[in-house]
């Protein structure tokens, strides 16, 4: 029960990831080594990365604040579910949304955005700093600490599902803008929660103004970008190309590890 989110989510990927290999767009990218990228990424962060954040937050609080524990677990789940759900999700976008405005924390971020395809297997790739300092996770160490393990775990399933299903190579959400009485229904969806169109468009290499994007920062609820302005409702008019401008094509190690491996291309942000 404790790695269920990790299973679920390990078989939604093995399932999309097969669906996309069979149409051919798994293997569709402009760099040799993206593949490589993601796959290592993934493992990182879920075998590694991820359990030890939670742990130190947890062992952390022990220290400091030793009368706290289990203190929330009286909590209904539903209620236990939404304590963790929209707080992490808030502080995810803020993450994320400073991760494209702060030089250093794109230096951090660019990884995610150097792939050059829509695809489930681009859902975890990170440098490993990106993860390392992910509010959201060490919110989620917090709330294991104080008694709600199990509405953690239902929220990460919720998570890392809906991270898979925007990345997807597939976009799954083209029938409610060409169905005309589905209309309404993609008019709400959009405004509310994450959609492989708006994530698409926040994946461009550039924006119908010929910039970077600079919008659709929600992980799971899209009603932040709604609220705070960043908002791009580009509908079903999906980039024709992923990735970030002038990509030297920096090597994995470089992607993944950087400052402990560097990248000798020129122009590199990894040098």
């Amino acid at each position: 029960m404790s790695h269920l989110d990790t299973w679920v989510v390990s078989t939604l990927l093995i399932v999309l990831g097969s669906m996309e290999l069979l149409a051919g767009r798994l293997l569709n990218r402009r760099q040799p080594d993206e593949l490589a990228v993601d796959a290592i990424s993934l493992a990182q962060f879920a075998l590694l990365i991820k359990p030890a954040i939670i742990a130190l937050a947890a062992i952390a609080l022990t220290q400091w604040a030793p009368g706290w524990a289990g203190s929330l677990s009286p909590l209904p789940l539903w209620q236990a579910v939404l304590l963790v759900v929209i707080p992490a999700d808030f502080l995810h976008y803020w993450y994320h949304r400073l991760g494209h405005t702060l030089p250093f924390m794109w230096h951090m971020h660019r990884t995610h955005h150097t792939a050059t395809a829509m695809s489930i297997s681009v859902a975890y790739r990170e440098n490993w700093r990106w993860f390392m300092f992910m509010p959201d996770i060490w919110y989620a160490g917090v709330m294991v600490y104080l008694g709600l393990g199990e509405a953690v775990l239902i929220s990460h399933l919720i998570f890392g599902s809906a991270n898979v299903l925007v990345h997807s190579a597939f976009a799954w959400d083209k029938d409610l803008y060409r169905i005309r009485w589905l209309s309404p229904l993609a008019w709400l969806l959009e405004r509310f929660v994450q959609l492989p169109s708006t994530h698409r468009a926040h994946h461009a290499e550039l924006d119908e103004h010929g910039n970077p994007p600079h919008h659709n920062f929600g992980q799971l609820l899209y009603i932040w970008d709604t609220l705070f302005g960043t908002a791009n409702f580009t509908r079903d008019r999906y980039p024709k190309r992923y990735g970030i401008p002038n990509d030297p094509g920096d090597p994995w190690c470089a992607q993944l590890w950087w400052p402990f491996c560097r990248s000798r291309k020129p122009g590199s942000d990894y040098n």
